[in-house]
Parts: C-alpha cells; sequence; structure tokens
C-alpha cells in the first residue's frame, strides 16, 4: 500500500467507507457458508455417538431426551447420565466444526486470497506493503514463499474466526453441563468484543496488524474510488492545500530538522562537491568561450594576412609586366631603403 501524501483532511483514510459495510456482508456471507459445510462435513460422524449417548441414558430420541431434561436445575437420574455421555460429544463436535471453519477461511484466503463471501462483495485479502517499499509492476514483483503465505494467512484465519466461533461453541457446552465452558464462553466473548471494537475503530483489525496484511478492493474499483475520492477532495480546496503544505513548512520540527541536516558533515560534504563541481562548470566554460574568441581572432588574422599576400602578389604583377624582371628586382631595392635614400 503506497503511501498518499495529499490526503491530508481529518475525514480521510486509508480505508474507504463503502469497505466496512461490504467487508461486513462478506464476514455474514461466509459465517454462513462455513457452518453450513461444517454442519455437512461434521455432523454425520457424531450424529450416531449422540444417539449412542442417548441409549446409555434411556432416551430413544432426541427429542424424548429434551421433553426430559430442564437446564435450569441439577440434572440426576437418565437425564444425567444422558449428559455425562453427551458432554465429550458434544466438545469433539464444537472442536471439529471450528477446525473446519478455520481450514474453510485459510484455504480460501491461501489459493485465492478471496473466500466466497469477499468475491460477491468485490474485496480481497493482500499483503500490506508500507511507504518505505518500492512500488514494481506486478510482473517485476518477487512472489513471498508458499509457506509463508500458509503461515500468514492460518494465523489470519485463525484470529478472525477463532474466537467467535469457540465463543458461540462454549455457550452451547456451557448448556450440556461441561466443566470450565462457561469460563471458556466468558473469556472468547471478551476477546471477540476487543477484535471487534478494534477492527471498527481502526479499520484494520489486530488480524490485519498481526499478519501483514489488508483487506483492499477489486483493483479496478479501488482505482475508481481513489480518483474519486481525490477529485472530491481537492476540486475547490486548492488554497488549503497549499497553506497546509507552507504551514507544514514552518513547523518547528521541519525547521529543527533543516537545521540539523545543514550541519551533518555528510550533508556539507555533498554541498562542497557539488559548489565544487559548479565551479568546474563554469571555468570549463570561460575556458570554453576565451577558446572561442581566440579562434574567431585567429581566423580574423589569416584573412588579414591572405588579403596582404594577395596585394603584394598584384602589385609585383604590374611591376613585371610594366618594368619586367629589372623592375621588379628596383621595386625590391626601393623598398629596403630608408627614408634618407640609403
Amino acid at each position: 500500500m503506497d503511501a498518499d501524501t495529499t490526503r491530508i483532511s481529518p475525514g480521510t483514510t486509508g480505508n474507504y467507507p463503502p469497505l466496512l459495510t461490504r467487508r461486513l456482508i462478506a464476514r455474514a456471507i461466509d459465517s454462513a457458508i462455513a457452518f453450513a459445510l461444517a454442519c455437512v462435513v461434521v455432523l454425520p460422524f457424531t450424529v450416531n455417538q449422540a444417539t449412542d449417548a442417548l441409549l446409555v441414558g434411556g432416551f430413544d430420541s432426541f427429542s424424548e431426551f429434551l421433553t426430559d431434561w430442564d437446564p435450569g436445575t441439577v440434572p440426576g437420574g437418565s437425564v444425567g447420565a444422558a449428559l455425562e455421555q453427551l458432554q465429550p460429544v458434544v466438545l469433539s463436535t464444537i472442536y471439529l466444526q471450528a477446525l473446519v471453519i478455520w481450514a474453510y477461511e485459510w484455504v480460501s484466503l491461501t489459493v485465492t486470497s478471496s473466500s466466497i463471501g469477499k468475491m460477491i462483495t468485490r474485496v480481497r485479502v493482500t499483503r500490506h506493503r508500507n511507504s518505505f517499499e518500492p512500488t514494481v509492476s506486478r510482473e517485476l514483483r518477487s512472489r513471498g514463499s508458499w509457506l509463508e503465505r500458509l503461515l500468514r494467512m492460518g494465523l489470519r484465519a485463525g484470529l478472525v474466526v477463532g474466537p467467535p466461533t469457540l465463543a458461540a461453541g462454549m455457550l452451547l457446552a456451557a448448556a450440556f453441563s461441561v466443566p470450565g465452558a462457561v469460563d471458556l464462553a466468558e473469556l472468547f466473548i471478551a476477546l471477540t468484543i476487543v477484535l471487534l471494537v478494534v477492527w471498527l475503530a481502526g479499520g484494520v483489525g489486530l488480524h490485519g496488524l498481526a499478519t501483514g496484511t489488508r483487506v483492499v478492493g477489486f483493483e479496478w474499483q479501488e482505482l475508481k474510488q481513489g480518483v474519486e475520492h481525490q477529485l472530491e477532495y481537492h476540486t475547490g480546496h486548492a488554497d488549503e492545500y497549499l497553506h497546509r503544505l507552507q504551514e507544514a513548512a514552518r513547523a518547528p520540527g521541519v525547521q529543527r530538522a533543516a537545521r540539523a541536516a545543514e550541519q551533518d558533515p555528510r550533508v556539507r560534504s555533498v554541498m562542497a562537491q557539488g559548489r565544487t563541481v559548479a565551479q568546474q562548470a563554469e571555468q570549463a566554460q570561460e575556458r570554453g568561450r576565451r577558446d572561442w574568441d581566440s579562434m574567431i581572432e585567429g581566423l580574423r588574422s589569416r584573412k588579414d594576412a591572405k588579403d596582404a599576400t594577395t596585394a603584394a602578389a598584384r602589385h609585383l604583377g604590374e611591376v613585371y609586366r610594366e618594368g619586367g624582371l629589372r623592375g621588379v628586382l628596383q621595386s625590391f631595392t626601393r623598398r629596403s631603403q630608408g627614408p634618407d635614400g640609403q
């Protein structure tokens, strides 16, 4: 999950409001499916044991037992004998059903990241990535080991479905007078309430914090919600956004951090290196300018020398046509005489 520094409004959070309702609906659907699956898998193996326990107490059917059983009194006689035989059957049924419910959640999240309820409500479970992790494409992102994924999703499933399932199961066991069931029921009920309050208050439950996972919408829905949220907030709030940024820059903590960075020897070294590079660049630019000027001046000198040579050649040509070779020699003699004619 990437950091979003533009969400500065007090009302903005990392979890979009529609996800809360969708997650509640998904949990209700998954609970119903998991309980039905647990009944289908477990009850065929425990019904015969329960029937045998009732026969020990002298009851031919479960309805006959319920007619004679008064949960508000201490059981005795045949009812007490039947309850004593039913207690281990009830406990084994509760534990096996809790195991099936946990396995449903664990397998579905490990394989597809979405249970049936989450698929219906278009949400999925993904690994949470903090703001310091680089964002890379899905093709280049390294996949974690399956063992790590199994452990993470197994712990998450246990924290999500374990306390409420065992709380309901221990209440049922307490009704059958199972020793210690009441204390366990109170413990799991309190734990369930704590987990629910933390989840509703922070949007991320202890199961998400402990396993480093988050529930997000499917990619296109999440992107759409993010864009809509940004457009809705930043439309007409540009001045407020700029003002908040300016206030943040003037904050004492930011100023202290800036001064501390300026005093850091590493920062000073980098700044000195930067100034040296800038000076070298300026010197190279000045040398280049001087070299360019020298080259232009040299070209001009060559052009003047060429013009002078051309003029001298023309003059000698004219002298040769007029006086021949003797005239050329006389012209050189005249050029070599001084001002007094010597």
